[in-house]
């Protein structure tokens, strides 16, 4: 059997399938495929990848994509030079404004894209005007169809932070959005997830956690304003630990108000990993920014915090994929799943990156980016 592509010789790290080794990848018709003697898989694209890091394709779970109807996305093909070969909007769009989302970025994009609901009917539209979260706006209707015909809609997004809730009404508003999650899935008859941005939040992180179901997402959970998930000791809130042990899920979604030095590194020597690490990433923070970047700038990030390679893409591949529902499809390197790969470079360079209080962390080690393939077609190639 001809094969269409093969990546020689690169360290194959793949959480999911439990392998860091060096070897051979396969692929054929936008598919892994199982290694064989090259007599019998030959191929007119062997691509050398000695000395390079070949993994599933990214995941970044929380990104604003939306760049037509709202002034702080980004346009999505730009991820796929950074490995990103899937990735979640964040509830950019509401829904008087989703359709739109769908017809003008999501059907024109190469990068798989799926979403996050705002529960206000218009989104996040600009970072001047923030969302009104008034249970007496929610159009439950419009937000049924939507979440009925278009399965790519993972499920809410609630921002619950000071100055765009009420702090009195924050209780109200966080029990009426559950709520409002479990009313949709009732009627769609499927899951929907409640994501709830949880910096500078009203309510005591444990409380948060403790509103939330098993599916759930505690965003920005490395957040250091108002309440953070660390207790005055330097242990994690009682709360928060227990909403884990319920399966609710973490995710540090880095952004540049949302990621704290000092919790990051207190919630690390205290055992807690994010189940989940995503960028976060706007027009602020794209490429230029001293916080994001891109996502393998946030993953570099936590390997200067102690967390292994493998750990840190586990977080960025293997479990984003179950979170997806699409474990075994994408987030993987196994034969059979869909050919999203990237290939880094990994290099020894002293750069700084900081949180939202300009505490700064020495880093000594990037993944450059050196090819994105996307279902088996190479999607970004670097010049050297």
């Amino acid at each position: 059997m001809k094969v269409d592509h093969i990546l020689r010789g690169g360290r194959v790290i793949d959480p999911a399938a439990g392998t860091d080794e060096i070897r051979d990848v396969y692929i054929n018709e936008g598919r892994i495929v199982p290694p064989c003697v090259e007599a019998d898989c030959p191929s007119d694209r062997i691509v050398d990848v000695h000395g390079c890091i070949v993994t599933p394709g990214l995941i970044d779970t929380h990104a604003h994509v939306f760049h037509t109807g709202s002034t702080i996305a980004i346009e999505p093909d730009a991820l796929l030079a950074q490995g990103t070969t899937t990735v979640v909007d964040a509830g950019t769009a509401g829904c008087a404004n989703y359709e739109l989302f769908e017809d003008s970025v999501i059907a024109h994009s190469a990068i798989r894209i799926l979403s996050f609901l705002n529960v206000y009917n218009l989104g996040q539209e600009d970072a001047a005007r923030p969302e009104n979260f008034d249970p007496a706006l929610y159009d439950r209707k419009a937000m049924a169809a939507l979440a009925a015909k278009h399965p790519g809609i993972l499920g809410l997004k609630l921002r619950l932070s000071r100055g765009i809730v009420p702090d009195e009404r924050a209780e109200e508003i966080l029990r009426a959005c559950v709520e409002l999650a479990n009313e949709l899935e009732t009627q769609i008859g499927r899951p929907l997830r409640l994501c709830v941005h949880a910096t500078d939040c009203p309510l005591p992180a444990g409380e948060l956690a403790a509103t939330l179901r098993p599916g759930d997402i505690f965003c920005h959970c490395f957040q250091g304003k108002g309440h953070p998930i660390l207790t005055d000791d330097g242990g994690i809130d009682s709360g928060v630990l227990k909403a884990r042990e319920r399966g609710v899920l973490f995710d540090a979604a880095n952004g540049r108000g949302n990621f704290s030095l000092a919790v990051a590194r207190g919630a690390l020597r205290a055992g807690f990993l994010p189940d989940i690490i995503s960028s976060d990433l706007t027009v602020s923070t794209f490429r230029g920014s001293p916080h994001v970047r891109s996502l393998p700038h946030v993953m570099s990030k936590y390997l200067s915090l102690g967390l292994s390679l493998p750990e840190a893409l586990r977080r960025c591949t293997e479990i984003p994929a179950k979170l997806l529902g699409l474990d075994g499809e994408i987030g993987t390197l196994r034969p059979g799943a869909r050919a999203d790969i990237a290939v880094f470079r990994p290099e020894n360079r002293i750069w700084e990156q900081e949180d939202f209080c300009g505490e700064k962390l020495r880093c000594e080690q990037l993944l450059a980016p050196q090819m994105t393939f996307l279902d088996g077609k190479p999607v970004f190639c670097q010049n050297k």
